[in-house]
């Protein structure tokens, strides 16, 4: 029948408890369409008499088996619709006359069922019951004479205290619980009819119809129900009209085992007759049979195909139908079921946009979506013969509902004409369903992000990030929603273009400011909390998304919320988590990310303001890339200054007290080798010759070894003359010294050289365990006051003169970077021999540190933060130690709430300051 036609498709199990109900709009007459009747009957008797606009059709459940509720739970579809239908009539019927507690709990249960991945506390965030109340309104759950009867704070907090009786129910849950606390205010299992028994001897009664009751009637609202009969013992069933001047409407019920039929008086023949085919229809139900009880003078012709067709039609435009509710997917899959009441739909015009199959060349697969797989392939246009195309397929077609879903992204994106954005080139919308775009052939950036981790520079993933940010600003101009930002749906166009793609659930969120989402799989892990909580989507939740997106790319590719079920994402959020800090991520970016990530929506930027924000963040990663460029550039020709054109490793310094091991076996090192290299000395005065004195020499030859040093650093041209051939037949050839040298020889030494080295590194650090840590040296301090080590240009020579000292003592330890260190009597030092072999106490000065600057902190956040956020380090190390584990995390996340902070609060105060003084803000 009809209604089976109807229902199959949400696969419900009790088809028999459904019925067809005709309303009239102005007069409220009500009609119910009993299963017998064909299409030209209904067109004949109801549509004739008045226009066919004025009549509305109703798929509703009316025949109910005993202990129904149990066998709804058995079927989920039939529950959800009877729950709306029962939901509605309530609210539509009584809900202005049930006390305010009822009220109350019976709103709550509503919300708790709708939103039922929201948590149990979220109704006490301002925001969510803002959202609640304005966005969705609260007239959807609450009757009007309460929202008017009590004031807002005073109904906040009352639905604040009743939602949290209910916080802890499931969808299901929810649903028998509306039902157990309605049924004793309203019942809806019954229906009663004002009616009199009998024809001639009338006793005015108020008939009850049932699944408890079955056939009863009452004299007395308050009185107990007498029995009449039930339902398996109707035989048959007839109506008509009376004969008298009234008209009324006669129903005959002949029960088994009674004398004589069962008559009822009815108001109207219209009354009689939906009398009877309720009771014929739950005769049919508890007898389990298809054939209708009722008994006619004439029946109509049935044209069930056409009758079909009407009501399909028509049931697809109400607000009630039968929806479906469980979906099973991984806890932890991109897209997760979130469930609605409402489906929109409307098939695409494609006439402009229609392509001929012939023309297509259908190649292969090269990814897979949500309605079917992608596949490269050729499209022969008069203009380009052999253009490269992406053409997305769709797996089940076969159904005009999958087909005009499938078709609904074309429709989508053929609005768009963007550099960033992929171009719809065709459709064909004959099975199989096909969608032809622009190809971008390094695929999804999710992937190439993952494949190209370590050859994409930063620039690069700001870049990506940049112009997604214009195509979303685009698309927030034409007041679009993609409600699916994520890097798996950006392709790669090319190494420096990306383009935004998947426009499947896109929708235009026409005069509203939101859209409401349909029933399907969505996003969890890169939703905004209203979206899951209430399934509202707005350019702010598309901002939400933005961030989440930012991450992915800076991650390279990494999902969001690894490892964490989508039910518990929402939770996390309202905890106040956030997505970490990528490495290597500008702090200026991630503080871009957290305002993306703001709780409230209105506190999110726009992609106008997010696009302008990230173009100056890219400009500066460039011009920092640069200039880490232009250093490196300079490093590595200073490195070639500073080796001379030689792979030959560098000499060891002279040990304390032992004599050194070249000049112990002969072996002079290369001029190279002679000095340390130093790029803070000054040319001074040439050697004799051109060759340094050698290292045996006292300071006279001393000065001469650092004014050859300066000639090796500053003078580049001269050092080709140092430059042997280090290979020739087999032999070294060191030039200047008068030695040939075999190379097995050289070898043999350079391995023993090497041993050396690692015996005196292990006895440094042996002994400079002796060392007391506050003798310390710095450079500066010995450059401003030492007069004996340093030469004609002023500069000490690092290198000890090789001989034999009064006393072996420890090596000198390098000076600390930027450590105050003073010689307390420097006068020894101008001594011929070393000060430092020489044995002198050196007296470190007692240091102070400078005094504060008197600077006025009276409405310095950034102080005040950085206040805070030593205040937090220190409260959090004074507690650690005897701390349970439990509680590091809510320490630690003290400390990271202040960093961000204090972090926001530099971004907020550097537009003020100059623009020469950012990058050292940002360095600090």
């Amino acid at each position: 029948g009809i209604i089976q036609k109807i229902v199959d498709s949400q696969k419900v199990k009790n088809v028999a408890c459904y019925g067809l109900r005709l309303s009239h709009l102005q007069s409220e007459e009500v009609h119910w369409l009993h299963l017998d009747m064909g299409v030209s009957n209904v067109r004949e008797k109801f549509e004739l008499a008045h226009p066919p606009e004025e009549w509305k059709y109703e798929l509703r459940i009316r025949y109910l088996p005993k202990g129904f509720l149990n066998q709804f739970t058995e079927d989920k579809p039939t529950l959800n619709f009877f729950y709306q239908q029962v939901k509605n009539d309530y609210m539509l019927e009584i809900a202005d006359q049930v006390d305010q507690e009822i009220a109350l709990k019976l709103g709550c249960l509503e919300i708790r069922r709708s939103y039922g991945e929201m948590r149990g506390n979220a109704l006490e965030k301002k925001s969510n019951y803002e959202v609640l109340e304005k966005d969705v309104g609260l007239r959807r759950f609450f009757p009007k004479s309460l929202l008017d009867s009590v004031k807002a704070k005073t109904l906040r907090k009352l639905i604040q205290q009743t939602f949290r009786q209910f916080a802890n129910l499931n969808r299901e849950e929810s649903i028998l619980k509306f039902f157990e606390i309605l049924s004793p205010v309203y019942r809806f299992d019954k229906e009663c009819f004002k009616c009199a028994l009998g024809s001639s001897w009338i006793i005015s009664v108020e008939l009850a119809i049932g699944p408890e009751e079955g056939i009863s009637y009452l004299t007395d609202k308050g009185a107990n129900p007498t029995h009449l009969a039930d339902f398996n013992q109707v035989q048959t069933i007839q109506y008509s009209n009376s004969e008298d001047k009234d008209r009324k409407g006669m129903l005959q019920l002949k029960i088994a085992g009674a004398p004589e039929p069962l008559t009822v008086t009815a108001p109207s023949l219209t009354i009689a007759e939906n009398m009877a085919d309720l009771i014929d229809g739950y005769c049919r139900l508890v007898n389990g049979a298809t054939q209708s009880f009722i008994i006619r003078p004439q029946k109509g012709k049935e044209i069930i195909q056409q009758f079909q067709s009407l009501f399909y039609r028509l049931a697809n435009n109400e607000k009630q139908g039968v929806r479906s509710h469980t979906v099973s997917v991984s806890e932890t899959d991109d897209y997760a079921e979130i469930i609605d009441e409402e489906d929109t739909y409307t098939m695409p015009s494609t006439r402009d946009y229609e392509i001929q199959r012939e023309r297509i060349e259908l190649g292969r697969c090269i990814g897979e979506g949500q309605f079917g797989d992608v596949h490269q392939g050729i499209y022969m246009s008069p203009e380009n013969p052999a253009m490269a195309v992406a053409i997305k397929t769709c797996k089940n077609c076969t159904s005009d509902s999958v087909r005009e879903k499938f078709l609904q992204e074309a429709l989508t994106m053929r609005q768009f004409d963007h550099p960033h954005i992929v171009k719809l080139i065709g459709v064909i919308t004959e099975n199989p369903v096909w969608i032809i775009m622009e190809l971008c052939t390094l695929g999804e950036l999710r992937s190439f992000l993952q494949v190209r981790k370590y050859s994409l520079d930063l620039a690069s993933l700001i870049l990506y990030a940049y112009q997604l940010s214009t195509a979303l600003a685009y698309l927030e101009s034409k007041r679009f929603v993609h409600r699916d930002i994520a890097a798996r749906n950006v392709l790669v166009s090319a190494t420096d273009c990306v383009k935004l793609g998947d426009f499947g659930l896109s929708r235009y969120m026409e005069d509203s400011t939101y859209y409401k989402a349909s029933k399907g799989k969505l996003p969890i892990k890169w939703m905004a909390p209203e979206s899951i909580n209430f399934r509202r989507f707005t350019s702010a939740s598309d901002v939400w998304m933005f961030g989440v997106c930012m991450w992915e790319i800076l991650m390279h590719g990494v999902k969001p919320f690894q490892g964490v079920k989508n039910n518990d994402v929402i939770g996390r959020i309202e905890n106040g988590e956030r997505l970490p800090m990528p490495p290597n991520c500008p702090p200026t970016l991630y503080s871009l990310m957290t305002k993306c990530w703001a709780y409230d929506p209105s506190r999110r930027p726009r992609f106008t303001e997010l696009k302008a924000q990230l173009s100056t963040i890219l400009e500066e990663e460039k011009l920092q890339q640069e200039e880490r460029m232009r250093m490196e550039s300079r490093r590595q020709v200073t490195v070639s200054w500073d080796s001379g054109g030689s792979d030959e490793a560098p000499p060891k310094p002279s040990r304390p007290g032992y004599p050194s091991p070249r000049s112990s076996e002969g072996f002079y090192p290369s001029p190279q080798h002679m000095v340390q290299p130093n790029h803070y000395q000054v040319s001074g005065y040439p050697g004799s010759h051109g060759i340094p004195a050698m290292a045996g020499s006292i300071y006279p030859g001393q000065a001469s070894l650092l004014d050859q040093a300066d000639s090796w650093n500053h003078r580049p041209q001269e050092i080709s003359a140092w430059q042997p051939n280090m290979e020739d037949s087999g032999t070294l050839d060191i030039r200047g010294m008068g030695q040939v040298l075999p190379t097995h020889l050289m070898e043999e030494r350079l391995i023993r050289q090497q041993q050396e080295m690692e015996e005196d590194q292990r006895w440094l650090e042996k002994e400079e365990r002796f060392l007391k840590p506050d003798v310390r040296l710095s450079r500066s301090s010995i450059d401003r006051e030492d007069g004996g080590l340093q030469g004609p240009a002023g500069n000490q020579h690092i290198y000890q003169p090789v001989g034999k000292p009064d006393h072996a003592a420890p090596p000198k330890k390098p000076p600390r970077p930027g450590a105050p260190g003073h010689l307390g009597s420097l006068a020894s030092l101008n001594s011929p021999v070393d000060s430092y072999n020489e044995g002198v106490k050196i007296q470190p000065q007692e240091i102070s540190p400078p005094p504060t600057a008197n600077l006025d902190r009276s409405n310095d956040k950034v102080y005040e933060n950085v206040t805070g956020l030593v205040k937090a380090v220190i409260e959090m190390s004074s507690k650690i130690q005897p701390a349970p584990p439990e509680e590091y995390v809510p320490m630690v996340k003290e400390v990271g709430l202040a960093l961000r902070t204090l972090l926001a609060t530099v971004d907020e105060s550097l537009p003020v300051l100059p623009a020469s003084t950012h990058r050292e803000v940002r360095k600090a």
